[in-house]
């Protein structure tokens, strides 16, 4: 589904119900660039500290054009599913659930105004990361005029804050700096004192510009029986009771509410995201986790330390498909890359061959990824997504199929638990960061390529016990072996 300002409302509902019903989200990003320099890029021997400073450096300079978010729901077939598909079976081939894919594709731009107050963003953009998007076929044109307006919690807080003051008499006075706005606030300082003694309902008074017409805000809010209403190329002065007054400023209080939240836009996506506290998977993913906290929720924290203790009540639950494939010498060895372009059709015609009854589909009102390219977020977050399944079905030791509240012998939790909250990143001779604050589980990034049917069994060796597994993964990820 392609998300746009003019059907944003409807798809927020969409994503709503599909959030409460999924069992784990996909994600990814489209950005205007990543890092500034060559000495701005990440390099091994970085520190923690150093790389979470480069990462920060990024988030803050570039932007982000499109989010991709995937929802996969574990779906039983109907009766009148299970008889239209059991001719089209294989001999002894069994009937099985799937995962129901619900892929959105969120095109976003900054947050220009609340109301008619104006926002201002600035951002970077990276010459080759035009071009790339260019060559993928980015409508640039559609960003820019339909793209979703998002402004993070902070700043609305704050923008609502200075309103409010404005309202009910409590904001600084704006400051008349330069001889032409004096005289300006002299003039009207004038014509404010003739109307208050004249028994007028209402004056209008001329302005030529924004600033103009703060001055006049500011100064007629210090009347507990006036009021400003701003029209365009001036700005109305009416008289009204006390009573009144706290009508109109309630109102406007209100009219405020409904334009921070509609400027505030597809944040509440990612809060809902936030708030249904289900895994999110995505693919070489530190760029798209500080994105998301720092463009959709709050600021950035100066501190890595800071940050991992805030992100962990963001996004409770990640899995990094980079992590998983680097850090599983069977899976390196067997398609000897990493890169998501490359090893997802790989797996995708793999499983083909395998089965003729597909254990991914996209649900019917969600078609318009099945055959796209990639570099698009919603198609990216899809085939990230079904790599993540198909990475665990791959070795036959994955078998979530019933409740995780089954025994440990069955190794299902032992081996996701290795992989969540590890973040693809080579640091020294780690390979992970474990969000958690602590890197003793991370991998090797020297890790021996070994047997290709060595893999997750290998990997249940070193990992905790059953009940050390996060709460809020238990009945979520559903998987047949």
């Amino acid at each position: 589904m392609d998300v746009t300002r003019e059907n944003f409302k409807n798809a927020l509902s969409e994503f709503k119900r599909a959030i409460e019903a999924c069992d784990f989200v996909a994600i990814d990003m489209e950005m205007t660039g990543l890092y500034e320099s060559k000495e701005q890029q990440p390099h091994r021997l970085d520190t923690k500290d150093e790389r979470y400073a480069k990462l920060k450096r990024s988030v803050e300079t570039y932007g982000v054009i499109q989010v991709g978010i995937c929802m996969f729901t574990w779906t039983e077939p109907s009766e009148e599913q299970r008889q239209s598909e059991s001719a089209e079976r294989s001999e002894g081939e069994e009937e099985g659930g799937y995962y129901e894919a619900r892929p959105f594709n969120f095109n976003v731009f900054p947050c220009t105004s609340v109301g008619r107050i104006p926002v201002e963003t600035h951002f970077g953009c990276k010459n080759t990361a035009f071009e790339f998007l260019a060559r993928n076929s980015f409508d640039f044109n559609k960003w820019v005029y339909s793209g979703i307006p998002y402004l993070h919690a902070e700043d609305a807080e704050r923008i609502r804050a200075e309103r409010v003051a404005l309202f009910t008499n409590r904001q600084a006075m704006a400051v008349a700096d330069d001889r032409s706005s004096r005289a300006f606030v002299k003039d009207f300082e004038k014509a404010l004192r003739t109307f208050v003694g004249s028994g007028e309902r209402t004056m209008r008074y001329e302005t030529a510009n924004g600033y103009q017409r703060k001055i006049i805000h500011d100064m007629v809010s210090r009347h507990d029986t006036l009021g400003t209403r701003g029209l365009d190329g001036n700005v109305e002065i009416f008289r009204a009771t006390k009573k009144e007054m706290a009508k109109f400023t309630a109102k406007k209080l209100k009219l405020l509410d409904a334009s921070v939240d509609e400027a505030r836009g597809f944040c509440a996506v990612i809060d809902l995201l936030s708030k249904a506290r289900k895994p999110v998977v995505g693919h070489n993913m530190p760029l798209d986790v500080l994105h998301a906290f720092s463009k959709f929720h709050r600021a950035l924290p100066e501190t890595r330390a800071a940050f991992e203790h805030a992100v962990a009540g963001f996004l409770p639950v990640l899995i990094d498909t980079k992590y998983i494939i680097e850090s599983t010498p069977g899976i390196k060895v067997r398609y000897r890359t990493s890169n998501l372009d490359e090893i997802a059709p790989m797996l995708e015609q793999e499983a083909a061959r395998e089965s003729q009854q597909p254990l991914i589909r996209n649900h019917p009102r969600f078609t318009r990824h099945a055959n796209q390219a990639m570099h698009e977020a919603g198609f990216d977050a899809y085939m990230t997504g079904a790599t993540f399944i198909r990475l665990l079905k791959l070795e036959g030791g994955i078998d979530l199929s019933a409740s995780i509240a089954r025994s440990c012998e069955y190794g299902s939790e032992l081996v996701l638990y290795r992989y969540i909250n590890k973040l693809y990143m080579v640091l020294g001779d780690k390979m992970c960061w474990q969000i958690d604050g602590s890197d003793s589980r991370c991998s090797s990034a020297a890790s021996p390529h070994t047997d290709a049917n060595e893999g997750f069994e290998g990997a249940m060796e070193e990992s905790d016990a059953c009940e050390d597994t996060p709460s809020c993964l238990h009945d979520t990820i559903l998987l047949p072996s």
